[in-house]
């Protein structure tokens, strides 16, 4: 049998204004699979004038990459935007192991279960070593405030705001007994492990299903990350 590739989702966060740049980097890193979201930063006004930035709109940019790639396009990152200097974005990477069902449908069952169990160790093992974890939170517009109170609160250093729309089938919702709004927030939090929990209690006390916020929150091990004041050499 021979070994599937190990894919990774990067997911780069930076100010606007170095979104140019960012997609030259990927392209010279032979990346062309991108694709760009536009946020904002959670920092207030005063934060923002205090660390003599302009503007907090951010630019996500998701690019699924080889694992074995992800050191050379974290060095190029680094030394192209300056992440390793204070308030310039940050990188991460996680494991997508969903990309690879459409794959194992086609093998015999044998062999569909032997990757399957691959992938389970592997995502276990991932689980217990990872160093920082992603936060989503989807939550109705308007509500990313509360949602940075609660999470600064509990040891969260900041986020990342996205605002989306809700596509879901009204009735299907009104029968889970959930009011429908369909414009939503979407707050994504890189936390250290060691305050996950913690902060995850936070912010559902205050923000989650049940409350005005109608909060859902989703965490994902990372096991890469680039930018931040705690990195941890990988």
């Amino acid at each position: 049998m021979h070994n599937k590739p190990a894919v990774r989702m990067l997911i780069l966060i930076i100010d606007h204004k170095d979104k140019k740049k960012a997609h030259a980097i990927f392209d010279a890193q032979n990346t062309p699979v991108q694709y760009l979201c536009m946020g904002e930063g959670t920092a207030t006004n005063e934060v923002m004038d205090y660390l003599g930035l302009g503007s907090s709109e951010k630019a996500i940019f998701v690019c699924p990459v080889l694992k074995k790639c992800v050191p050379d396009l974290f060095a190029a990152l680094g030394e192209g935007l300056g992440l390793h200097k204070p308030n310039r974005g940050c990188a991460f990477t996680f494991p997508i192991s969903g990309a690879s069902t459409y794959v194992m449908k086609l093998l015999d069952s044998e062999m569909h279960e032997k990757i399957q169990k691959h992938m389970e160790r592997e995502e276990k093992q991932m689980i217990q070593d990872a160093k920082y974890s992603l936060l989503m939170v989807t939550i109705n517009q308007g509500f990313s405030e509360e949602v940075m109170i609660a999470a600064t609160a509990a040891g969260a250093a900041g986020g990342t705001v996205v605002h989306a729309r809700r596509l879901d089938s009204q009735e299907t919702m009104k029968k889970w007994g959930i009011s429908i709004q369909p414009e939503k927030e979407m707050v994504y939090i890189l936390v250290e492990q060691d305050k996950k929990m913690a902060i995850m209690k936070a912010i559902g006390e205050q923000c989650g299903l049940l409350s005005e916020a109608q909060g859902i929150l989703i965490s994902i091990p990372v096991d890469g990350v680039i930018g931040l004041s705690t990195d941890i050499p990988q």
